[in-house]
């Protein structure tokens, strides 16, 4: 079992910030003096998790999760925590010596797998430079895909005659997992390669891993110019975005990224600078790809062409993206060419200029539709005017709705109303939402959160009650009483890294974020929430006492509990008397 020692777990703590490790991972802004994100724990639609930097910890005020660094990795990526403080250690590149165990846990079949793919990707990157390649490298010159973009999206060339088959053949790979990874197939003939006298752009995951290709032919006379990988153990087209590897980083810090149709859309962009794009490659966009474009950034705006096709599927994908809560923008493309072509065409100022025409998704969603109304026809101008009057209800900003139900009224010549209707909350989901604590376990979490931020009110609860009624709060009574024993400021990242119990951890974040934590210490306040335990405990004792009153006892155990139950009503008066 690997394991790190105690020293290097609080080394790599102290020299990791939080927001810069939740920023690898997700999309961040500041506001006032913590960072918002939206959570990915649960399906997020305004930034719900807050990240404290001086406190060293995240928490999410939908679902409740929170913990610190470690804490974080360990929930986001599913993995040991030895392994979340590998990945830490990684990122802040702290050299962190773990013994008998990977920094990374991967599926052996997964792994042979990606190893024949890079293999693959190596041996095409070497053919497209050989001479039999001659006409694939004289037109990926003429599109502007110098060596240089060559390398950074590994270009390659895929041979005929199965050449790629004999090469990994040569190299020791096995047979099943070639056609597992799709670069070999199976036919009645025998074994083949599968994007023979192809040009082939290798495909990765979100890590990075290498998991498919597409391929293009040039030949004239085949009707499938572009073949991408079938489904495999590790390719599933709905779920992965091309270039999503490489253009993480750059679209977080952007604050966008751009989501084309095609791979050489995206390598257009790049070619122009621009490198947070990415591409569904050709498919419809699916709820997992928007969740992964979430995770990128905070805005998502289309690119795709702007043929009819292309604008169905840009009115699909945004209205998908916006019921998930992405802020979405569409460029609005109506040169009849795609990236690729404008920038051949145009250069890089074709581009720049393209993506100068960006339109929000109100703006499209009203000239989309209008084009599909015909507007003599008063059935199907209602019926435009409440799709679009739905779209617009869905803006918070009341200046927004209001702009847009003026345009939607110049337009169809109604008079809309752009005040939003408020939906009432039926009483059973609000009690769902927001149950209230019983008064003892609201004064138990206010001891609790003094006892975390002030010295003094860990010595008053041990001097004054030394318990607490519930089992997760009297727990965490005891990890605060025993970081505090030798008189040090309690550390809240740390505290957290003491416990396994996952409720504890979220108990404390939820404690360390209440407005209770911000106050001053008052003694009189302390003393009000233990007189509360105590009620709350005495009353508990007293129902205990009357219960066993009521079963049948011998005269000398009904007196002994009698006066056990007269002793607990005078202290309970006496703590009611003192509210």
């Amino acid at each position: 079992m690997p394991r790190i020692s105690e020293e290097a777990i609080n080394a790599v703590r102290e020299k990791a910030d939080i927001v810069d490790v939740i920023g690898r991972y997700l999309q961040i802004h500041k506001k006032g003096k913590s960072y918002m994100a939206l959570c990915p724990f649960h399906d997020d639609h305004s930034p719900s998790m807050t990240i404290s930097p001086e406190k060293q910890i995240y928490k999410c005020f939908v679902c409740g999760e929170g913990g610190n660094v470690f804490s974080f990795v360990q929930n986001y990526e599913k993995v040991s925590f030895v392994e979340a403080d590998g990945r830490v250690a990684s990122i802040i590149g702290y050299p962190l010596n773990i013994d008998n165990g990977p920094t990374k846990s991967v599926d052996p079949k997964k792994e042979k797998l990606y190893k024949v793919l890079q293999e693959t990707i190596n041996y095409t990157m070497y053919e497209l430079n050989a001479q039999n390649a001659h006409t694939e490298l004289t037109y990926l010159e003429k599109r502007g895909i110098n060596a240089k973009l060559r390398e950074k999206f590994q270009i390659g060339f895929n041979p005929s005659q199965d050449k790629l088959l004999h090469f990994l053949k040569a190299k020791g790979y096995e047979e099943k997992d070639m056609v597992d990874c799709n670069v070999i197939r199976m036919s009645e003939s025998g074994l083949h390669d599968v994007f023979s006298s192809r040009i082939t752009f290798p495909i990765h995951d979100y890590d990075g891993n290498p998991i498919g290709f597409s391929a293009r032919t040039l030949d004239p006379n085949n009707q499938s110019k572009y073949v991408n990988t079938t489904e495999t153990p590790i390719f599933e087209k709905g779920k992965l975005l091309y270039n999503a590897h490489r253009a993480k980083e750059v679209a977080r810090r952007e604050g966008k990224v751009y989501i084309t149709e095609g791979v050489t859309d995206v390598i257009a962009f790049a070619k122009a600078g621009i490198d947070n794009c990415v591409c569904t490659l050709g498919t419809a966009c699916t709820k997992e790809q928007l969740r992964l474009l979430k995770n990128m950034a905070l805005k998502l705006v289309f690119c795709y062409d702007g043929d009819q096709a292309g604008q169905n599927a840009t009115y699909k994908a945004s209205k998908l993206a916006r019921s998930l809560g992405c802020d979405v923008s569409i460029i609005k493309n109506q040169t009849g060419l795609d990236p690729d072509e404008i920038f051949h065409k145009e250069g890089e100022e074709g581009i720049k200029r393209l993506l100068k025409d960006e339109k929000t998704y109100i703006e499209f969603v009203m000239e989309f539709l209008k084009n599909q109304t015909n507007f003599d026809n008063y059935e199907e101008k209602k019926e435009y005017a409440k799709k679009v009057q739905a779209e617009i209800n869905s803006l918070d900003d009341e200046m927004d709705r209001q702009y847009y139900t003026n345009e939607l009224n110049t337009l169809t010549g109604f008079h809309l109303d752009y005040r939003k209707m408020q939906t009432p909350i039926k009483q059973d989901k609000l009690t769902t939402l927001h149950k209230p604590l019983d008064g003892s376990s609201e004064a138990e979490e206010q001891i609790l959160t003094m006892m975390l931020a002030y010295p003094e009110a860990v010595k008053y609860f041990k001097d004054e009650l030394g318990y607490l009624n519930q089992p997760c709060h009297q727990e965490l009574a005891m990890m605060i009483i025993d970081a505090t024993k030798h008189g040090e400021e309690i550390e809240i990242a740390k505290l957290i890294e003491t416990t396994k119990n996952e409720q504890i951890r979220k108990l404390i974040t939820k404690l360390v974020t209440s407005w209770i934590y911000q106050l001053p210490y008052e003694e009189s306040a302390m003393k009000g929430a233990i007189r509360k335990v105590n009620i709350d405990a005495k009353r508990k004792q007293a129902d205990a006492y009357e219960a066993q009153l009521s079963q049948p006892l011998n005269d000398e155990s009904r007196n002994l509990i009698l006066d056990e139950y007269k002793k607990c009503l005078v202290e309970l008066r006496r703590y009611l008397d003192e509210e």
